[in-house]
């Protein structure tokens, strides 16, 4: 072979492009090195890929296994060249796909895991970068170094039935009892909930991840995502996930069926090929002729115009309510259109049985023990927890509390930021949205487990909505009657505008979560006094919060009698009012 360009990079592995010097075709080899293998006991992981290729070699949904060799340093798989690269690099690219595209490449993905299964065979690590795109654009699925290898039905069919062997491949739990696994496998963003809870894997566990991909497809992103692995295993535990705008309806049932945290209530392979997603497709041989569809980005339709005529003022304010991005408020004259429109919405939350109830918390993790000394309400949780740059400020006109545009500060007198501390502020923050409807702001990091500011969502006038900036990238604001806050994503790129949408978008839904389930905790009293008790204004911050002093004096004292530990003797005033040359920069004004 005549070795050319690297193709890609493992953690103990290097892909390199090759030519047969007598055929010139074209090959990728995978070149292991024997001392990091044995170094880093992976001796195992690499036996296991290649039985599982020398398995599958009658598919050409795989990727085929054509020769192994060896020399004193390392060894050598010879597989198919795959040039049109990964199927992740296609979806960055696209950013979300048409479902023409997306059903093609489902179809060729669930027709490959089927004869995986026919043949014994858990992949337990599909995602987009385990499926490689050859020249015509098919697909060809890769990397089975982490797969399970079950007894093989073709071989095992003469054995007797008492054997346990040979189960067919509709069954979602076929062989899990064999398939203990003593440590964690695959990639959290697709993980299946029964690996996370009993440590198992069967076959609907490719199932999973298979949803996960469709959803992906079609969203441009994971349905499971959080700021770190912990956070998105917990979604995933918990079932938290929602679907984009636009999402199509037939694709987004396919998704609730197969993303269900029983194994044994998912669909099977036979039911996922009837389900209507798939109508129309030619399964077998005829689908891997197809031509490949021309690759094109997902535009959702346009919003309907807000009909302004011909609608009673209840209407009209639903209408701009939903243009803003704002919860809708219910009101005593709702038109016919709106209760139906309100019908239809508790009907399309009936349809998803197996997402928890909004009354409903989990038992505390071991983040929400952590950050026990800010979750100071009965029974709170921590639904969002991540870095953000907040912007804090007077109320802007953007909003309906006065001011100029979103992130800007409303005008001021020349000499402001010298005798004031409403000004403008900009950093770093780690912002925490909980059950009991508090947006909690603290130092970046984490490391410091203490409130540096909290925002009330119960309170009246509070309101949140997403922007785009003058970059196109997405960020999301939030206004009450005296602060005016912005929260940009610090990993947001003008490369990458859809991932601050999609960033933005997740942000929004925790805190019309957590304003859902706080309402809820409060009309079943779980909260007692302490929702009760929370400040009106919507903002409590100490003296060295983000936003400075806008608030009263007694607002403070409120927020860090709640932030303190109570210790039964109170401290004197004066020291909490104590004059320093920080105070002096904002003026008198954050002191008295």
């Amino acid at each position: 072979f005549n070795f050319g360009r690297t193709l890609g990079e493992g953690s103990y592995s290097t892909v390199l492009a090759a030519t047969d010097r007598q055929t010139l075709k074209e090959y990728a080899i995978k070149v292991l090195d024997k001392r990091h293998i044995i170094k880093e006991k992976k001796v195992k992981y690499v036996n296991i890929e290649r039985d599982t290729l020398n398995r599958l070699t009658e598919h050409p949904g795989v990727v085929r296994l054509y020769y192994t060799f060896q020399d004193e340093r390392s060894l050598y798989f010879v597989l198919d060249l795959c040039a049109g690269g990964e199927l992740l690099g296609v979806l960055k690219r696209l950013g979300r796909m048409e479902m023409e595209g997306a059903r093609f490449y489902g179809s060729q993905i669930l027709d490959s895991v089927a004869y995986m299964h026919s043949r014994g065979v858990i992949h337990r690590d599909l995602k987009p970068e385990n499926v490689l795109l050859d020249g015509g654009m098919h697909v060809k699925i890769t990397d089975f170094g982490t797969a399970k290898l079950l007894a093989d039905p073709q071989k095992a069919s003469n054995r007797t039935s008492d054997t346990g062997y040979g189960v067919p491949s509709g069954d979602p739990l076929g062989d899990a009892e064999h398939d203990r696994a003593v440590s964690f496998v695959g990639t959290a963003e697709y993980v299946s909930p029964e690996l996370l809870r009993d440590k198992t894997a069967c076959r609907a566990s490719d199932l999973w991840a298979f949803g996960c991909i469709v959803y992906q497809l079609l969203a441009g992103r994971p349905p499971f995502k959080a700021a770190n692995e912990y956070l998105t295993l917990q979604k995933i535990l918990g079932l938290e996930y929602t679907f984009p705008d636009g999402f199509p309806d037939v694709a987004r049932d396919l998704v609730e069926r197969l993303l269900v945290l029983e194994p044994e209530r998912r669909m099977t392979v036979e039911n996922v090929k009837a389900h209507p997603f798939f109508e129309g497709v030619q399964w077998g041989s005829e689908l891997w002729r197809q031509k490949a569809p021309r690759l094109k980005s997902y535009e959702p339709p346009p919003r309907e115009p807000i009909k302004l005529n011909g609608v009673n003022n209840g209407g009209a304010a639903a209408g701009a309510a939903a243009a803003m991005g704002l919860p809708r408020q219910s009101s005593g004259g709702m038109g016919q259109s709106g209760q139906q429109q309100g019908q239809g919405q508790t009907a399309q939350q009936q349809t998803r049985p197996q997402l928890r109830g909004v009354t409903e918390l989990p038992p505390p993790s071991q983040l929400d023990i952590d950050w026990s000394p800010v979750l100071t309400h009965p029974n709170e949780r921590i639904l969002k927890l991540g870095n953000l740059v907040v912007f804090s400020g007077p109320p802007t006109s953007g909003s309906p509390n006065g001011g100029s545009q979103p992130g800007t500060p409303s005008e001021k007198p020349k000499f402001t930021r010298f005798f004031s501390g409403s000004t403008t502020k900009k950093r770093e923050r780690l912002v925490l949205i909980t059950s009991a409807g508090r947006l909690v702001i603290a130092a970046a990091g984490g490391n410091d487990k203490k409130a540096k500011g909290e925002v009330n969502l119960l309170t009246g006038g509070a309101n949140w909505k997403s922007y785009v900036d003058s970059k196109g990238l997405t960020a999301w604001q939030l206004d009450t009657k005296d602060k005016h806050f912005t929260f940009e994503d610090p990993r947001a790129t003008t490369s990458d505008p859809a991932g601050s949408k999609f960033s933005t978008q997740e942000w929004l839904d925790s805190v019309s979560q957590a304003k859902e389930l706080a309402l809820s905790q409060q009309h079943n009293g779980k909260y007692g006094s302490y929702t009760n008790d929370l400040d009106h204004s919507g903002v409590s911050s100490p003296s060295d919060s983000i936003g400075g002093d806008a608030a009263m004096p007694m607002e403070r004292h409120n927020l860090r009698q709640t932030l303190r530990k109570n210790t039964g003797d109170e401290e004197p005033l004066i020291g909490r009012k104590r004059f320093s040359k920080r105070h002096s920069k904002s003026g008198l004004a954050a002191v008295f």
